[in-house]
């Protein structure tokens, strides 16, 4: 609770608060009923992305909520963030091995890929349970119905004051997405290692936060960071898939593993494995494969981008005029998409293109932008 002598939140930033958290609260309440029949599995994607934001939205606009209540929405939002992530995961890789299946002309790949495709299926059913009971215990806590009320109060406080953010709140989005930038430019070395997993991984998270702080600041710069923001979805987009060959590689080679070990109990040798082994180098081959594409796809996109000083340009908009949105300015331009990325819900491609061959791209220069200007001013006006 601030006190009459505290200095009080910017009503109009209050005002965006609350529009944004109640628009992600109704999408994920939206959802429920088709996560819990599993009939489309996009019910999932869009049940996860909503949590995301909703975390992502709580972080930002923190001073905003009671710092107790607010640890705790976040807490029984991430709980059920996980629980729709490996729905999330086991969905994508069964369309995928579904896509393989239907297009392999091979039937010496069948074995392992059918037998892989049932596990995974066979762990979608038991998670599904999981993703329910996760659903019903944040309806039972009540936690988006403590979150609709609390931004009932925000936004009648919002409209009946100017109902513009006031430039100081428009100068603290500053700091949130010049600190996610940084984060993001922190790891992009890694784009010279084909190899170094774990430095796309952390650039891929850091590119999510920083494509989730954009889209909430969006409304504050009008129309200004629209090009910046699909320039990071790309590159998120890129560095996901990523991502997911690397898991498929980890997994298959686990799934070896396993089922040679099974194979070795049941009949005290290890023959039988052979008839597995096709279609598990077939599936590894595809995923090695698809990697190289996507990362020499990425780099180059963001040799690009780089080249272009886009970055700087985009930081040039974040900046101007304390971020109000006159539309003074223009916007960062966007270079053209390099190559085709995966569809809207974020699913594997089922039949990835061909790699010409297995050389590693180039290392992209990694030119920093200028340094960022000073601190701008907290979220908070004077109170009366």
């Amino acid at each position: 609770m601030v006190s009459d002598m505290s200095p009080r939140i910017d009503p109009g930033y209050e005002l965006l608060a609350a529009q944004y958290i109640r628009r992600q609260v109704k999408q994920l309440a939206d959802q429920f009923a088709g996560v819990c029949a599993a009939e489309d599995i996009e019910f999932v994607h869009r049940a996860r992305v909503a949590t995301r934001r909703l975390r992502a939205g709580l972080r930002i606009f923190d001073d905003c909520f009671p710092a107790r209540r607010a640890r705790r929405w976040r807490k029984a939002l991430r709980r059920v963030t996980r629980e729709l992530g490996e729905a999330r995961d086991c969905d994508v890789q069964i369309d995928y091995l579904c896509g393989v299946l239907a297009g392999a002309t091979s039937k010496t790949c069948f074995p392992a890929i059918a037998r892989l495709l049932v596990g995974v299926e066979r762990r979608r059913e038991r998670l599904q349970r999981r993703v329910v009971r996760a659903l019903e215990r944040l309806k039972s806590a009540g936690v988006l119905r403590e979150m609709r009320r609390a931004t009932k109060k925000m936004l009648s406080a919002g409209e009946s004051a100017a109902g513009q953010p006031a430039p100081a709140a428009c100068q603290g989005f500053e700091r949130h997405i010049v600190r996610r930038w940084a984060e993001l430019r922190q790891h992009q070395s890694s784009l010279a290692d084909p190899s170094d997993q774990d430095g796309h991984h952390a650039m891929r998270i850091a590119a999510k936060r920083l494509r989730y702080t954009v889209e909430i600041a969006r409304p504050l710069y009008g129309g200004q960071l629209d090009e910046a923001l699909n320039a990071i979805k790309q590159v998120q987009s890129e560095l996901g898939e990523v991502h997911d060959c690397d898991v498929w590689v980890v997994n298959l080679d686990r799934f070896a593993a396993e089922e040679r070990q099974r194979i070795e109990t049941l009949f005290g040798h290890g023959g039988p494995f052979g008839r597995l082994n096709a279609g598990i180098d077939y599936l590894r081959r595809d995923r090695q494969d698809r990697r190289r594409q996507v990362f020499g796809e990425l780099v180059e996109y963001w040799q690009r981008l780089q080249g272009e000083s886009f970055w700087e340009g985009m930081l040039a908009v974040v900046y101007r005029d304390g971020g109000r949105g006159n539309g003074s300015g223009g916007t960062a331009s966007l270079p053209p998409r390099a190559g085709q990325l995966r569809n809207g819900a974020g699913q594997a491609r089922r039949e990835p293109p061909p790699v010409e061959d297995g050389g590693h791209p180039p290392a992209p220069p990694m030119a920093s932008p200028a340094a960022p200007p000073p601190r701008p001013k907290p979220l908070l006006t004077a109170g009366s």
